[in-house]
């Protein structure tokens, strides 16, 4: 198998992909919209802010993974930059869902700050080692 039919391959996957998750992000949005009903109806504000900020924080990472996608189409490779920040967004986001909740323990918010410094880290090399210039980043 060739290198362009793989490529063709990997691009019609990709764009299949698209509107899945175009998709995704439209139901997402309706789910925060029907989320607010939950905010009325709910016995206290914060069991129905709870739903609310989940929502909205996970529709930060569906955000990040679709232009990781989005990306691909225009220079036909992942940048790792676009991936570590998904990645940052949803460690984050279990950050805020377990403090805004109050179940999160300090060794797992120690856990979780140094598993976002490693990540920092490895963001700063690959934009210090990138192969193209830092302007695409």
């Amino acid at each position: 198998m060739s290198m362009n039919v793989l490529k063709r391959i990997v691009d019609i996957i990709i764009k299949l992909m698209v509107p899945f998750i175009i998709l995704a992000l439209l139901l997402g949005v309706a789910r925060i919209f029907l989320g607010l009903r939950e905010v009325y109806r709910s016995a206290t504000l914060d069991e129905g802010f709870n739903l609310l900020v989940t929502n909205i924080l996970s529709m930060f990472v569906v955000i990040e993974l679709l232009r990781s996608i989005l990306d691909y189409f225009e220079i036909h490779r992942l940048r790792i930059t676009f991936i570590i920040d998904g990645a940052f967004v949803f460690i984050l986001r279990e950050i805020m869902i377990g403090i805004y909740q109050h179940r999160v323990e300090v060794f797992q918010i120690i856990s979780l700050a140094a598993l976002l410094l490693v990540i920092g880290i490895i963001r700063t090399l690959a934009i210090v080692n990138s192969p193209k210039s830092a302007k695409e980043d």
